[in-house]
């Protein structure tokens, strides 16, 4: 293992870990102040959102950001849009047509409508009162998971042929950028803004899986405060905070029904 520093960049570089969240949430309760980087070669444990598996083989980038009270509670709903938007600008670096790299509320990350990041934030609050953040992405940069309900694709199966090191700080910079212009959720309307004109599928019509429903209507927006905008077939408008989103049409820039962050 080595921690190094690019910059003002804090990582840790490790090899075989259960998962890289983890190990940064680990790093939180042994009082790290953050930020702080963690990468790993392969993950045994990888996870995604509601207890998903995340296939973590060697040839892909695994990466873990730990913050440290990176804003205010009322403004950490906003952080996956924040992390998606960050992801997304770094890999529009690095592929030929960057504008076939998009977004999908609420935080995955396409090419051409594929899926070919997963994002799981996980926080926790720690006995001195800190409130530890964990930005974990999966990035498809060599290989892609076998049998998955929705198409994916991979940076090596759009062209773009960049080592792992080069994919992470791509990566790493656009997502210190956008949580720069975030400001601890002052700049959130610059981040929604940015968010908006890369995003798949607004005003298409789709559904939204809750927990305990399912609500169909035409994305129309995000609000203020980061909630889709549901409008169903009788005009009302619905403000939905979280759930699994299908598109019901398919256009070039459409996200495929059945995606989900990992």
């Amino acid at each position: 293992m080595a921690l190094g520093a690019s910059a003002c960049r804090r990582r840790l570089t490790l090899d075989e870990v259960s998962s890289t969240n983890t190990v940064a949430l680990e790093a939180a309760r042994a009082g790290d102040p953050g930020p702080l980087w963690v990468t790993a070669e392969r993950q045994s444990a990888g996870r995604g959102r509601r207890g998903r598996n995340w296939v973590s083989e060697r040839g892909n980038l695994y990466a873990s950001w730990l913050l440290i009270d990176p804003a205010p509670l009322t403004q950490l709903s906003n952080l996956p849009l924040v992390a998606s938007l960050g992801v997304r600008n770094g890999l529009a670096r690095l592929v030929a047509e960057g504008d076939t790299v998009a977004v999908k509320w609420p935080n995955d990350v396409l090419i051409k409508g594929r899926k070919t990041v997963g994002i799981l934030l996980e926080s926790e609050r720690l006995p001195d009162g800190r409130m530890a953040v964990v930005v974990g992405c999966g990035i498809n940069v060599a290989h892609v998971p076998d049998d998955t309900p929705y198409p994916v694709t991979s940076l090596a199966l759009e062209g773009a042929t960049h080592d792992l090191e080069a994919v992470f700080g791509a990566v790493a910079a656009e997502m210190e950028r956008v949580l720069a212009i975030f400001a601890g959720g002052r700049g959130f309307s610059a981040i929604r803004n940015e968010w908006l004109a890369h995003a798949v599928g607004v005003g298409q019509p789709c559904r939204v899986n809750l927990a305990d429903a399912v609500l169909t209507g035409r994305f129309e927006a995000l609000d203020e405060h980061g909630l889709l905008l549901l409008r169903d077939a009788a005009g009302r408008v619905t403000a939905v905070s979280a759930g699994d989103l299908f598109f019901l049409e398919r256009d070039e820039r459409v996200a495929p029904s059945g995606s989900g962050a990992a």
